[in-house]
């Protein structure tokens, strides 16, 4: 094919797909770069094209649907509702759980403290005093307060 050996053929499958995976990091890319190098390792044992793309389908397909599940499952939390990595956006509190640092009425925001941070907070609850103390829990995020109610 095209005066190359299957072997530099399966080098440059492996190559544009490493490549693709870098350039949209979706974690999906990749499998079929290591694909493409089992098809190779198999190229030594046989000419077979059919046998190679066989091998290169289902190490790709199997990696994509097993290996990329397993991962994902191990950035969740045990709950499976939040990124267990490090989280960088306010999303991240949603679930978490803190105290109150500065009381909160309804007349009145208070301050909570979650995950080492001060935030502002209104009950989530209407009309519930929550005093400095008490230990609470991030129900939601309005504009850039926290949405806190009494740890049960």
């Amino acid at each position: 094919m095209f005066g190359l050996s299957i072997k530099v053929i399966w080098i440059l499958i492996a190559v544009a797909f490493a490549i693709g995976e870098a350039a949209t990091l979706s974690l999906a890319l990749i499998w079929f770069s290591v694909g493409s190098l089992a098809a190779l390792a198999v190229s030594y044992f046989t000419q077979s094209l059919a046998i190679q793309l066989a091998v290169f389908l289902i190490v790709s397909f199997g990696l994509l649907f097993i290996a990329t599940k397993k991962l994902i499952k191990m950035d969740r939390d045990k709950n499976n509702t939040h990124w267990a990595s490090v989280d960088t956006n306010t999303d991240a509190f949603i679930g978490k759980k803190g105290y109150v640092i500065g009381r909160i009425s309804p007349e009145q925001p208070g301050l909570v403290k979650v995950k080492g941070e001060e935030w502002t907070a209104v009950s989530n609850e209407e009309g519930q005093i929550l005093e400095v103390g008490e230990e609470i829990l991030v129900k939601g995020i309005q504009g850039v307060k926290l949405l806190v109610e009494k740890r049960k």
